[in-house]
This record gives structure tokens, C-alpha cells and sequence, in this order.
């Protein structure tokens, strides 16, 4: 796809985030609205979209009598793949980085996982439409199984980081919010519709669809209304912070594309694994820094830092790697 498509799509995000930030500065969007807009997003617009994600690309190879490029199992076999590799990344990226030993974890986890839900669905819909959709609706899956197993284990979050065998901190990982979460609902239907072939009332799959296309303007007021909290002065101020932002944000990608161009080949899902790993840090760092008691104000600077370079960053690495 040509940069300049990518950079008016991101444009088209980016004002809605500054309008989010804007509206958060005077308090039009206050914390009580953007926790209800919030819930709404992860409970009601975000599941509804991956269903009609899969439904829209069931429907497209049917009209077309076309077959997948890509099938739903081997995509779970990718996803799998992206997160291991991130995983040995993080920590190449982390040892380069040199942090304090008490921030090391948050660290990593920061590298591991990214916004690939608030940040990177409306991002991949927009610049690849309802494929790169399906395709990052399975990346999101397993985000999911990542974040509540190995995230939990990596910030002492089922049981003691340091004491215990790992059988009992795998036995203390909550199961029941892993695979009970809005989002994974959401996927396993529209996977059951895709592979089932089910066909759906015109009048529920446009309610799906109109509702599903809430999700972008949604998340990205959301997100700019995270941003107006931070203080910049905190954030510039922090060297290391700064050289982690451009490593996770350029070094890595660029690293991370080297490597998948290589076993990847299809001309949507090798840019759409591209783009999540360029995803900024995901807002649940700052949820799991609070439970779990990690460093709340890096993780914060963290998020912030990576989010606002992004804008820069997505459209540079797709420049230099997709053309």
C-alpha cells in the first residue's frame, strides 16, 4: 500500500486522539466518562467488531470462491511464533538497555506487549481493511493468552517471582478472566461463524458492523484522553526512557522484519505482523505495574512515550520496510 494512503490514515487517527486529549483538558471527557467509554469499548464495540471481521471475510471468500491465503489454524501457529520472538527480542533489547534490576520485568514486559487492541485494530483496519482485521483479531487472541500466563508469571503475579516451583505459579494464573475475556469471546464467535460458515440476519450482522465501526473513533478519544494526564517535563527528562522509545519503536520492528520477511510472505499478514509489533505499549502495563506492584509513573511514562512516537514511527517503519 502506498505511504501516502498509511500517513492519511494515520493522520485521520491522530486528530481524533488530539481531539480525545483536548476534550480530557477541559474535562469534557473526565475520568468518570472515559471508564464507562472504556467498558463500552472492551465489553460491547471491540467483540462485536471481531465478529463482524470474520463474518466480512467469510462473506468475501464466498462471493469471490476464492480460498484463505492464510488458514485460521496457521495463523494461531504465527501468532504463537510473533510473541516468542518478541519475547527473545525483549530481552536482547533489555540487556542493550542496562535497567535498574527492580524495572527489568516491567521492561520486558513493556517490549512484549503492545496495543495491538486500542491502537492497533483501528490502525491495521484502516491501512489493510477487514483482512489485516481478521488477521490481527487471532494476534489478539493470543495476546491474551500471553499477558495472563506468561505476563502474570514474568510480574510476580501468580505468586512469589522468586519463591515457588513453576508449576504453582502456572496453577495460580486466573484462568476463568484469561478465557473469559469480552475480546477472546468475541474472536471464538466470529472463528466459530468463519469455520462453520454461518450465516447471519442481515439485521444483526449491520447491527455488528455499525457498532464494530465505533470501535476506532472510541478508542482513540480514549487514548488521547490517557495522554492529557502525563506531565511531557516528566516524561523528556527521563534519558533512558527516551533511548527505550527508540529502540522499541525503530530498532525493533526493523530487526523484527528482518526475521519474518524471510518465513512470511503474504502481502497482508506479513505488514499486519509488522505493524503490531510497532504497537506502543499496552494500557494494560499500567494495570499490571498497579496490581501487581511494579513501578506505576514508568510504566505511565512508558505508554506515553511510545504512543505519542508512534505516529512518527508507524509510517516510517511501513516507509522503509513496505514499499
Amino acid at each position: 500500500m502506498h505511504i501516502t494512503v498509511i500517513i492519511e490514515q494515520m493522520g485521520k487517527l491522530f486528530l481524533i486522539l488530539c481531539l480525545g486529549f483536548a476534550l480530557a483538558r477541559i474535562e469534557l471527557l473526565d475520568q468518570h466518562t472515559k471508564q464507562k467509554l472504556t467498558k463500552i469499548l472492551l465489553y460491547v464495540t471491540t467483540p462485536l467488531m471481531m465478529i463482524d471481521a470474520f463474518y466480512d471475510r467469510m462473506k468475501m471468500l464466498d462471493s469471490q470462491q476464492d480460498e484463505l491465503g492464510v488458514s485460521v489454524g496457521m495463523l494461531f501457529v504465527y501468532s504463537f511464533a510473533f510473541y516468542l520472538l518478541l519475547i527473545v527480542l525483549s530481552l536482547i533489547l533489555v540487556t542493550l538497555l542496562h535497567p535498574p534490576k527492580d524495572d527489568k520485568r516491567l521492561y520486558i514486559f513493556m517490549t512484549i506487549f503492545g496495543n495491538v487492541g486500542f491502537m492497533g485494530f483501528p490502525i491495521v483496519k484502516s491501512v489493510y481493511g477487514t483482512e489485516g482485521l481478521f488477521y490481527a483479531a487471532i494476534i489478539n487472541s493470543v495476546f491474551n493468552i500471553f499477558v495472563y500466563t506468561f505476563g502474570v508469571v514474568l510480574m510476580g503475579g501468580a505468586g512469589d517471582a522468586e519463591k515457588g516451583s513453576l508449576g504453582d505459579r502456572i496453577k495460580q494464573i486466573p484462568w476463568k478472566k484469561l478465557l473469559l475475556t469480552p475480546a477472546v469471546i468475541g474472536t471464538a464467535v466470529g472463528i466459530l461463524i468463519f469455520v462453520c460458515r454461518i450465516p447471519l440476519p442481515g439485521i444483526i450482522a449491520d447491527t455488528c458492523g455499525t457498532l464494530g465501526d465505533l470501535t476506532s473513533p472510541l478508542a482513540m478519544l480514549v487514548v488521547g484522553a490517557n495522554l492529557s494526564g502525563m506531565k511531557i517535563k516528566d516524561v523528556l527528562t527521563n534519558a533512558r526512557m527516551n533511548i527505550y522509545v527508540i529502540l522499541r519503536q525503530i530498532a525493533l520492528p526493523l530487526v523484527f522484519w528482518l526475521i519474518i520477511s524471510r518465513f512470511v510472505r503474504h502481502p497482508v499478514l506479513a505488514p499486519t505482523l509488522l505493524l503490531m509489533s510497532c504497537m506502543p505499549v499496552a494500557n494494560t502495563t499500567a494495570l499490571f505495574a498497579t496490581e501487581y506492584n511494579g513501578n506505576e509513573k514508568l510504566a505511565s511514562q512508558g505508554i506515553f512515550t511510545t504512543t505519542l512516537f508512534s505516529l512518527v514511527s508507524f509510517p516510517l517503519i511501513i516507509w522503509i520496510c513496505v514499499r
